[in-house]
């Protein structure tokens, strides 16, 4: 019976990371759909790496983070979306209202660099205008270099404890479009 229930658990779980079908720590190229589901011949690039993430009731979960690219239009502007699962499905929230917090950034070499982003409101965190052109730099700098990241809820909100740790990797050439 004990065998029975362990088999069962392991195919529970080896069944729910397959049906994520994530594909980590590489660049891909996606086709954007609208709100019926059909294609819109657009693209973006899309990438996610795993990390962790501690607040005040644990310390060093899991977390999915993902990074949206959606490059620069006509007139050069762009922007990027970052997202956070805690628990590998939980959607964090960072902030109750849309603020502007900061993102350091670990890179190759020690330094660290801070990057504006904005906590929004409906879930997520955004760059646009001269704080996506900053970071637009470093994603595609060309080298495929791992880059590591802090996101500390503080910097958005007197109430946040939350902060979420991992990495991602700059597009290298043959990823840049």
């Amino acid at each position: 019976m004990k065998k029975s229930i362990l088999f069962l658990l392991l195919s529970l779980f080896v069944s729910t990371l397959s049906a994520q079908g994530l594909k980590y720590d590489s660049w891909e190229i996606v086709e954007t759909v609208d709100d019926f589901g059909d294609k819109t011949g657009e693209s973006v690039a899309r990438y996610f790496s795993q990390g962790k993430f501690s607040n005040s009731a644990t310390t060093g979960q899991e977390m999915i983070f993902k990074l949206v690219d959606y490059g620069k239009d006509d007139k050069g502007e762009g922007t990027s979306q970052i997202d956070l699962f805690e628990y590998n499905k939980n959607p964090a929230r960072i902030g109750l209202d849309t603020k502007l917090g900061s993102m350091k950034c670990k890179m190759p070499d020690g330094t660290v660099k801070s990057y504006k982003i904005y906590a929004m409101k409906s879930g997520g965190l955004g760059l646009w205008g001269e704080n996506y052109d900053l970071f637009y730099e470093l994603i595609n700098n060309g080298k495929g270099e791992k880059v590591k990241f802090v996101i500390d809820e503080s910097d958005f909100s007197e109430y946040g404890a939350s902060k979420y740790q991992g990495y991602f990797h700059t597009k290298s050439a043959v990823d840049i479009k």
